[in-house]
């Protein structure tokens, strides 16, 4: 396979990768907890791929009825509280450190009875970003000089 068809097969995938990752409606993360407490993650806007994040999101979870509150940590740190036993909280990846994050949700009920849920995510932000949009614009340049140099060559006044 010639250097140009390897360039061409290259961009068509990461273009197939990328148009998943963006138009995609939702990528759902459901994870259940001790049998009735439930966490859910949806993408409002971004891209999710797999459990590589960025952009808003939104939380949420339903517990049982005796369940007084709900706190989220991320990687330890309380970010969010509810005094309910419901939760709907929106959020933005930006505002957190990038790199892999344990989200856990803790409710308490009325007799301290404790309810756990958690889930492994990889919040990607900051300069990942920028070097990955960069780094796809400086790919599309390359195999555009390389599809259409040569015919440019032939039409260069001399």
């Amino acid at each position: 396979m010639s250097m140009k068809n390897r360039a061409k097969l290259l961009v068509v995938g990461l273009l197939g990768v990328m148009l998943v990752m963006s138009l995609s409606p939702a990528m759902t993360m459901h994870v259940t907890a001790q049998n009735t407490l439930s966490l859910s993650l949806d993408r409002n806007f971004g891209m999710g791929f797999g459990t590589f994040i960025q952009g808003t999101f939104t939380l949420r979870s339903t517990a049982p009825a005796s369940v007084q509150n709900l706190t989220i940590y991320f990687n330890g740190a309380q970010v969010h509280f509810e005094a309910e036993n419901t939760i709907n909280w929106r959020f933005n990846t930006d505002n957190y450190p990038s790199g892999s994050t344990n989200i856990t949700l803790f409710g308490l009920d009325g007799e301290g009875a404790a309810y756990v849920g958690s889930t492994q995510v990889f919040f990607i932000g900051g300069i990942t970003t920028i070097l990955i949009t960069v780094g796809i614009i400086a790919l599309v340049a390359v195999l555009v000089v390389i599809r259409y140099g040569p015919m440019r060559k032939g039409k260069r006044k001399k």
